[in-house]
């Protein structure tokens, strides 16, 4: 199993949490274009920070439901 398959069975995980398509947890295409005129590597590392935080919130919100 190469690395890429590993991070897409991990992220495909029931513990990964389901979010709807188009919820405020999701990167808009924006970001995602804003990302791709950065150096690739600080974009990666961007992304995951970004990710995280953005996971953090949708627990928080989770949790208080």
């Amino acid at each position: 199993m190469t690395e890429i398959e590993k991070i897409q069975s991990y992220i495909a995980q029931p513990t990964s949490g389901k979010f709807p398509l188009g919820t405020r947890y999701q990167m808009r295409i924006s970001e995602v274009l804003a990302l791709s005129r950065m150096n690739p590597t600080d974009a990666v590392c961007l992304a995951f920070d970004y990710g995280r935080a953005k996971g953090y919130r949708a627990a928080k919100k989770e949790a208080r439901a």
